[in-house]
This record gives structure tokens, C-alpha cells and sequence, in this order.
């Protein structure tokens, strides 16, 4: 193939493999005539005939890509689902879903033309259970209840009303236990220990200053102190208790 059949970025690129000088402020025409000269100096011509030839094929290979395909993820699954899920001691999260299925078979079964969905959070034990909270939701959706409730066990269920007001449980959510308001009675004495120990190495490599080394020192110890004395409270204390002792 001649060179003069090429475009100019097909004569550059073969031009910078064969580091041809001044190359980047040639015209097309003075890149062809440059390649053709050192095709003519070359002791063996097939070396820039190959590499125009590898050029031309690789840039008729090349085809356009199809488009990866998206999988966006979906609002609904069309699947009975309700998931409690805890955020802290006195904070929840709660998604559902309620499937056209189960939707239309409780609308025929029930004579009910516009349903209503209520969720619900319950606590307690099999012989001991109480309602928490209850609203009135879609047919699916997420909701965040603020219920204070440390070291209990809660569920949310997901149900309809029929037509004379009567609530009928589609789908419940596994039993969760809340997390703690407390302190952690176990303590990693040798992990806190062993930072007490080298605070003062610590601070010195770091490249703080004497006086800024004793301030922090002071603070540590403080707060090292109060920890303990946490800790050697019979039964530990509640965040509750803790804001009440701040306040008064």
C-alpha cells in the first residue's frame, strides 16, 4: 500500500515507530515523502512494508464495541418481604414488599377494592407480646422508626386491612436483638495496657512539644481514670444514666 493512500494519523503513528524527526509539524504529504525516503535508506524494505501492512490490518480489525448491557437493580422484586434491620440502641430501619399475587388474592378473598398496608413493630416473647409502633404504608417502601429499645428483641410484620377494618398479617421479618446502650463489661486489658505504657514513646515520635506532650498526657490519663471507674460500677451504666449524671 502506498503512503499516500494513508491518512495523516495512520502516516504519524507509523512515522513515531520509526522515530522520523520533526515528525509532529509535517503536512501528510511531508510525512509520506519522509517514510518513503527511509524506505528507500533502509537496508531491508520489508521492515516498514510489514509495519504498515500489521497497521492497515489491525485498523480494519477494529470494530466497534457493543454496548455492555445494564442491569439496573429494580424497586421491586414481586416477592413478600419485610427486613428489620437495627441502626442503634433507639433507631430502625424497615424495608417491605408486598407481591401483586398476594395483593389481588386478598383483594378477592376479602371483597376489597383499595387495600391499605399497615407495618407494624412488635417486642417481647411468645407469652409476652406488645405493639410498638404501627403505620400506614404503601405497598412497598422503607421506613425508619425511632424506638429506644436496648437489648430487646424486635420483629416487623407487614399486613392488610379487609374491607371491615381487620388486620391480616402477609409477611414478618426475623427476630433481632437491638444493640446495647452500655459500655462493654469485657475489657482488652492487655491491648489498653499496652498503649498506656508506651503513651509517652507515642507522643515523642509523633514530634509534639514538651508542653503540648503534658497537656495531652493529662488528658489521657483523665480519660483513663474514667474509664476505669465505668468499668468498676456494678452492672455498668446506661447512656441514659450517664446523661442524667452530666446534667445535674
Amino acid at each position: 500500500m502506498k503512503f499516500e493512500d494513508m491518512n495523516k494519523a495512520e502516516l504519524y503513528e507509523i512515522a513515531k515507530k520509526f522515530n522520523i524527526k520533526n515528525r509532529s509539524a509535517m503536512t501528510k504529504e511531508e510525512l509520506a515523502n519522509a517514510l518513503s525516503k527511509y524506505e528507500n535508506t533502509v537496508s531491508s524494505k520489508t521492515t516498514v512494508q510489514e509495519t504498515v501492512s500489521s497497521h492497515v490490518t489491525a485498523e480494519a480489525k477494529t470494530e466497534p464495541q457493543p454496548l455492555k448491557k445494564e442491569y439496573p437493580i429494580p424497586d421491586i422484586y414481586n416477592i413478600n418481604t419485610v427486613v428489620l434491620l437495627p441502626v442503634n440502641p433507639k433507631k430502625e430501619y424497615v424495608y417491605w414488599e408486598v407481591s401483586d399475587k398476594t395483593m389481588n388474592e386478598f383483594c378477592r378473598s376479602y371483597n376489597t377494592a383499595d387495600p391499605i398496608f399497615i407495618l407494624k413493630v412488635f417486642t417481647g416473647e411468645e407469652d409476652n407480646i406488645a405493639e410498638l409502633a404501627s403505620v400506614r404504608v404503601g405497598k412497598y417502601g422503607n421506613w425508619y422508626f425511632d424506638l429506644y429499645c436496648p437489648d430487646q428483641r424486635l420483629w416487623a410484620e407487614i399486613g392488610m386491612l379487609d374491607s371491615m377494618g381487620n388486620y391480616h398479617t402477609i409477611s414478618t421479618s426475623k427476630r433481632i436483638k437491638m444493640p446495647t446502650d452500655r459500655i462493654s463489661d469485657l475489657i482488652d486489658e492487655e491491648t489498653w495496657m499496652t498503649v498506656g505504657e508506651n503513651i509517652e514513646k507515642i507522643y515523642h515520635l509523633s514530634g509534639v512539644t514538651d508542653l503540648q506532650k503534658e497537656e495531652l498526657l493529662s488528658s489521657a490519663r483523665m480519660h483513663s481514670e474514667l474509664f476505669k471507674k465505668l468499668h468498676q460500677t456494678e452492672g455498668g451504666m446506661s447512656s441514659s444514666s450517664l446523661t442524667r449524671k452530666g446534667g445535674e
